[in-house]
């Protein structure tokens, strides 16, 4: 008998994915890497960067409607 493939909503996904990098942001943070940037400056620049894709992606999905 074959198990049927469990659906992951939507609200679920983000939780996945957030749980699968969340430990890799974590460590560009406050890894052991001497870089001269403070933990601050790193997430508002991740956060920043994910903005702009996030901008991005819109601006495609808007073309193709």
């Amino acid at each position: 008998m074959q198990v049927p493939e469990i659906e992951i909503s939507h609200a679920d996904r983000l939780s996945a994915c957030r749980q699968q990098i969340e430990e890799a942001v974590h460590k560009m943070i406050f890894g052991e890497q001497h870089v001269e940037f403070s933990p601050a400056e790193i997430a508002m620049a991740i956060a920043d960067v994910a903005d702009d894709y996030i901008l991005t992606i819109s601006k495609k999905n808007r073309a193709t409607h």
